[in-house]
């Protein structure tokens, strides 16, 4: 079933003044950020865990400024350079709490492959996945389905090279939850969204200054990186911040109420 958790205020949306762009490497991450011409490439050559559980390693890339209110950020994935049989790396949008590792996040999300099989490369879902406490434990996974309800595989980040596709992570601070969104490339634009379920309990230990919020890459120990072989990359572009404050129906009765009250003033 498709879910709309943000989509209804889309249309009313500003856009966020977006700043600089900051790299991050979590948990001593080693690796790479590079911009240029709005494509990103974050490289990850560590080899102690990738962005689940306790290990929280990776590079991040995100805005300078915290995000607040309700959110829906977008980016196009365009590009890797990874191992043939890469397995556990993730690539995506993440929102987290904080910069420290083990922070609770939300994260709309390709995975490489599922380690657990053979050869490492399988495909497994596009998903929502995060930590929902601050604790460094605690992960969550759940799958995007199409439009007929099917789990959406990725096929995107296996061996053979990407396969353009577009990701969103979609945030109602009203309701405190997190949406991931998939969308085929379609000459240069997102396709038709497919969603996940919507997570609520993902802990934001202080709701008035909002997330950081950009794009996130780790690779993983199983992914094969040898001595000297370099940063392996996952490269974004087109990714974007849309943001609206959805006032309480109280103030929208209050607003309607005034401009009542100036309509039978002016006629007076």
């Amino acid at each position: 079933m498709k879910k709309t958790t943000v989509a209804a205020f889309a249309a009313l949306s500003l856009g966020v003044a977006q700043g600089a762009l900051v790299a991050e490497y979590i948990n001593g991450g080693v690796g790479s950020s590079n911009s240029a011409n709005g494509v990103h490439t974050l490289g990850d050559d560590t080899a102690a865990g990738d962005f689940w559980n306790g290990g929280d390693t990776g590079t991040y890339l995100h805005e300078s400024d915290r995000v607040t209110g309700s959110f829906s950020a977008v980016v196009r994935v365009v590009g890797q350079s990874e191992a043939a049989s890469g397995r556990w790396g993730k690539a995506g949008i993440m929102a987290r709490d904080s910069l420290l590792p083990g922070s609770s996040n939300g994260m709309a999300q390709l995975a490489s492959g599922n380690g657990s099989q053979p050869g490492g490369a399988s495909p497994v879902p596009v998903r929502l996945a995060g930590r929902t406490f601050n604790d460094g434990n605690g992960g969550f996974e759940i799958p995007v389905n199409n439009a007929d309800g099917e789990i959406a595989n990725n096929v995107f980040l296996t061996d053979g090279g990407v396969n353009v596709s577009w990701l969103r992570l979609d945030y109602n601070a009203s309701t405190n939850e997190f949406t991931s969104g998939f969308a085929a490339d379609v000459d240069g634009a997102a396709g038709a969204w497919a969603f996940s379920d919507a997570k609520s309990d993902v802990a934001d230990t202080n709701p008035a200054d909002g997330w950081y919020v950009g794009m996130a890459y780790s690779a993983h120990s199983d992914m094969g990186i040898a001595a000297g072989e370099g940063d392996h990359t996952v490269s974004f572009d087109n990714f974007s911040i849309s943001s609206s404050q959805i006032p309480e129906p109280s103030t929208s009765l209050l607003g309607l109420g005034g401009l009542l009250f100036l309509a039978i003033r002016r006629k007076r």
